[in-house]
């Protein structure tokens, strides 16, 4: 019997996947548990349907991405702390980077906190295999 998963069942699929399954299996233990539904024509469509545009929206955000990128490459962005001649009074972490950039923190990866003055490089992570060096500035408050 054909059926499609509703939720993740271990050792069988994931949620949307259409598999084939023996009739008492289906009938005692995944239909019942509502783990999956009969696989109609009716269903498969709207699945097919559902995919499709998930992948559609996958594409567009991917390519969001890469306008982001080409926006962000380049650029040198300036962060203002407060300092003691060389030496920054706080840290700069990945949130004050990312207010400078219009990022997430989540997005931001630093190796370290920035301690001191000068130029320095994070990198963001703007979609699953997309990442963009960013250049900062970090210069004393005046």
């Amino acid at each position: 019997m054909k059926v499609i998963l509703s939720k993740e069942v271990k050792g069988l699929g994931k949620a949307g996947h259409v598999k084939e399954v023996s009739d008492g299996y289906a009938r005692n233990f995944l239909i019942p548990r509502h783990l999956a539904l009969p696989a109609t024509s009716q269903l498969l469509d709207k699945v097919q349907k559902e995919e499709k545009e998930r992948q559609d929206k996958i594409l567009k955000q991917r390519d969001a991405a890469l306008a982001l990128k080409r926006k962000l490459e380049g650029k040198t962005f300036s962060i203002k702390a407060k300092a003691n001649k060389e030496t920054l009074f706080a840290a700069i972490h990945e949130a004050e980077i990312a207010r400078a950039a219009g990022l997430t923190a989540e997005q931001i990866t630093l190796s370290q906190p920035i301690k001191t003055l000068g130029n320095y490089e994070a990198e963001a992570r703007l979609f699953e295999d997309i990442k963009v060096k960013i250049k900062l500035d970090v210069q004393a408050v005046e």
